[in-house]
């Protein structure tokens, strides 16, 4: 019994690498076993923990297809089946594919972890959806070209092929090709991201941005409607982004009476008092209060500002006490607000 298992063994056997590479792999299986739950559960949220978090699955699926592939050389060369293995490059295809799946889960998984709002960090949502969807795109390109290697093939062919009807495929799908190169333009110059309050003056789009891909942009109108905008479109219209307002203005002509000319420095006067000591106005940025012209039942005064806000609801909540307070301050030095009036002059005919 001693002397079979020696003789298994031997190192002058033609089978012997391949027996102790099976035995290595199976090895390797059971010291990986041992790490699974450290490896399976890395929290810290940094991307290399998520490298690490993403290494189980596909090592241990390439140890067991690896440790088969080895089982079955060592049994050709025992047994003398002269399958020929040796021209195939089966274990490089193998290695390629699960180094490729292993790129595929730390990217999911950096995704997953950065717009769940976990990561560390720096990037936006829209930087990170557009850097996942590119670095796929990559490894699918790189796995190709190596597969076309290791199989022996020659990749110039397909690129030739490519290239003959790429005239053709470009102009039938060139409103794809254009959204595609959009969808670029907008993670590059990043006009807005996911989460931004969008609108166009030149197209009847505003809303939320829901999410960006590679053909089509997703908002969601204030309605809950859902809009998708063809990335092309972003290429010829005006954006405007207000979620990256600095402030909100105020502007807002205030009238008063004819009967009320002698208290209109006055007024103006106590409006730039109050708003130059009002926390709720911006002090650093320009206010303006003047009399701006005679209207026609009405003496027009310009009041003009920027709220420390850019919050929609709290902004109106603010220019609400802002106007609320300037007509208390009207009211106390005894102006009314005018409306509009007229005079009918009546001339008494001679007898």
């Amino acid at each position: 019994m001693l002397e079979d298992a020696l003789y298994l063994f031997d190192p002058n056997q033609d089978y012997f690498s391949q027996l102790v590479a099976v035995i290595a792999i199976l090895s390797g299986v059971v010291i990986l076993r041992l790490f699974k739950t450290k490896l399976n559960n890395q929290t810290s949220g940094s991307f290399l923990s998520v490298c690490i978090g993403a290494i189980y699955t596909p090592a241990k699926f390439l140890l067991m297809t690896s440790a088969i592939w080895s089982l079955i050389e060592t049994s050709d060369v025992i047994f003398s089946f002269n399958l020929g293995l040796d021209e195939y490059a089966v274990l490089q295809i193998l290695i390629a594919l699960h180094v490729s799946w292993y790129g595929f889960r730390i990217i999911n998984n950096y995704e997953k972890l950065s717009l769940s709002g976990d990561g560390s960090g720096s990037l936006d949502q829209t930087a990170v959806i557009g850097l996942a969807k590119i670095g796929r795109l990559l490894l699918t390109l790189i796995l190709v070209i190596v597969a076309f290697d290791l199989l022996g093939l020659d990749a110039t062919g397909l690129i030739a092929m490519g290239s003959v009807s790429g005239a053709a495929l470009a102009f039938a799908s060139k409103d794809l090709v254009s959204n595609w190169f959009g969808g670029i333009m907008l993670y590059l110059d990043k006009p807005f991201q996911v989460g931004d309050w969008i609108r166009s003056p030149d197209r009847d789009i505003e809303g939320t941005v829901e999410y960006i891909g590679w053909r089509i942009t997703k908002i969601r109108a204030f309605d809950k409607r859902p809009l998708y905008v063809p990335n092309s479109a972003f290429n010829n219209i005006t954006v405007q982004n207000p979620s990256r307002m600095t402030h909100r203005r105020i502007q807002e002509t205030i009238t008063i009476r004819y009967d009320d000319m002698n208290l209109v420095k006055k007024i103006v006067d106590d409006i730039t008092k109050y708003l130059t000591e009002s926390e709720l106005v911006a002090q650093d940025q320009t206010i303006i209060v003047n009399f701006n012209g005679y209207g026609a039942s009405s003496l027009n005064i310009l009041v003009y500002c920027m709220t420390i806000t850019t919050d929609w609801v709290t902004y109106h909540q603010h220019k609400q006490k802002v106007l609320l307070d300037i007509g208390d301050l009207i009211l106390e030095l005894g102006g009314e607000f005018a409306y509009p009036t007229q005079r009918l002059q009546l001339e008494q005919a001679e007898s």
